[in-house]
């Protein structure tokens, strides 16, 4: 089987999405898909810097084209636990360019700009909790955002952009797009404070899920990361191809075992870690000083099933699913427990009757003898993935262990499509004894 057919989702993903293309004539298109970022005065605020470096985590590995920084970005980084550093030091670390761009790219624009002629843009912001992507520039008054809304915007951006631009959607950045992480279901932009923030966390899962995670993690509000103690559990290695799609891979972390290059980044960010690289199983028990709050992002559905199951002794486990076809992979599926759904109700036994179907790009490779017939089907029933919708689902799980911590309260279901963020599902649940889940004071900048 050649590998390097084996190893590009991203190519996978777009041939799958327009089967005009051939494998090589996708791979070539991706090489000169750029994306050009720009920030207004929103470079100064907690919700823009998370906006910014999420657009630039993820963009860097969906527009191989490149990221380039237009404007002033020289402003004190406020977010991301990295002291003595600018927005633009951080920019360059992702691997943005502050040349000057090319003349044909697409641009996302973080708060208001001044309009530009270029047809092929899109415009980002916070309204408290509401992170909005918009054809059009923002209102003149906005609620004060903060990182999971501005996180969650930057995502929502790049979506948009990647849908238009490089998949070629008709729909795609020409409407605007509206979601609350803290409150799917009613797309408003109040919400709680992030006064408390949990400060135990049990991540089950380090792919492109639990990187999400961990990255939406360390933008959060931290009076002092040092108080907070997160348990990295994954059994699985880095390979190349994990590198177009998960937000936190680089080339240094191929080889090594995803949960100790997660630990590396972490606690480069001053959190203390625990890793664990066996596999959860029904013998799995979190013990008396572990954290109470699981995460879950895995694709393994009896793992799911035996971490949602209470007799683990979590207080509160939030699992987060993402789409892993083609036509699938803007969708999130959040379930929460305790809940109303029993794990075997959240998660049915799939069909596994169902075999994939090869594609015309992959059907070509098989005729020119590129690929075998069995490497090609193998090919075929790879999961593809992109870091936006994780980046995505990880700031709605997120958003709803503060919502707990606060409120008492959380979505204990929500299903949607990054696609048309208007179509959505979510019900809420009561947590009991949100005290059971222990927290630590945010930093308060005001």
């Amino acid at each position: 089987m050649n590998q390097t057919v084996a190893i590009d989702r991203n190519a996978l993903l777009l041939t799958a999405a327009n089967r005009d293309l051939t494998f090589d004539s996708a791979r070539a298109f991706l090489e000169t898909a750029a994306l050009t970022l720009s920030i207004s005065q929103a470079a100064k605020t907690p919700w823009g810097q998370s906006a910014a470096l999420t657009i630039a985590a993820c963009a860097i590995k969906m527009f191989r084209g490149g990221v380039y920084v237009v404007g002033d970005t020289d402003t004190p980084a406020i977010v991301g636990h990295r002291a003595q550093t600018t927005l633009r030091q951080l920019l360059a670390e992702i691997g943005c360019s502050m040349l000057e761009p090319p003349a044909v790219a697409y641009d996302i624009h973080v708060g208001g700009q001044p309009p530009v002629s270029n047809e092929h843009q899109l415009y980002c912001w916070a309204d408290g909790w509401l992170a909005v992507v918009s054809p059009r520039t923002p209102p003149p008054q906005l609620l004060e955002g903060n990182e999971l809304s501005g996180a969650l915007s930057g995502a929502l951006a790049v979506s948009e952009a990647f849908r238009a631009w490089i998949l070629r959607d008709a729909k795609a950045g020409k409407r605007t797009q509206r979601l609350s992480p803290l409150t799917p279901r009613n797309p408003t932009p109040d919400g709680i404070r992030l006064d408390r923030l949990p400060s135990h966390i049990w991540l089950l899962g380090l792919g492109n899920l639990g990187q999400a995670t961990l990255w939406a993690l360390a933008l959060l509000p931290y009076k002092e990361t040092a108080s907070v103690h997160i348990l990295l559990q994954d059994s699985d290695t880095s390979g190349a191809e994990n590198l177009g799609i998960q937000i936190l891979t680089d080339h240094d972390w191929i080889g090594q075992k995803k949960a100790r290059a997660a630990a590396k980044w972490a606690e480069a960010r001053g959190f203390p870690t625990t890793i664990t690289e066996r596999r959860f199983t029904d013998t799995t028990r979190r013990g008396p000083l572990e954290p109470a709050l699981l995460l879950v992002g895995v694709d393994d559905l009896p793992t799911r099933r035996l971490a949602a199951h209470l007799k683990a002794d979590f207080h509160l486990v939030i699992d987060a699913g993402l789409g892993a076809t083609a036509p699938e992979v803007f969708d999130i599926r959040i379930h929460a427990f305790p809940g109303a759904r029993k794990p075997e109700a959240a998660w049915p036994d799939s069909d596994p009757s169902s075999e994939p179907k090869l594609t015309p790009a992959l059907s070509s490779l098989v005729k020119e003898h590129r690929l075998d017939m069995c490497g090609a089907m193998t090919i075929a029933g790879t999961p593809v993935g992109i870091p936006t919708t994780a980046v995505a689902a990880a700031t709605i799980q997120l958003a709803q262990a503060c919502r707990a911590l606060a409120t008492g309260t959380y979505c204990d279901y929500v299903d949607l499509s990054l696609r048309d963020t208007s179509q959505l599902t979510a019900y809420d649940a009561i947590l009991e004894q949100p005290e059971s889940i222990p927290s630590v004071p945010s930093l308060q900048r005001r």
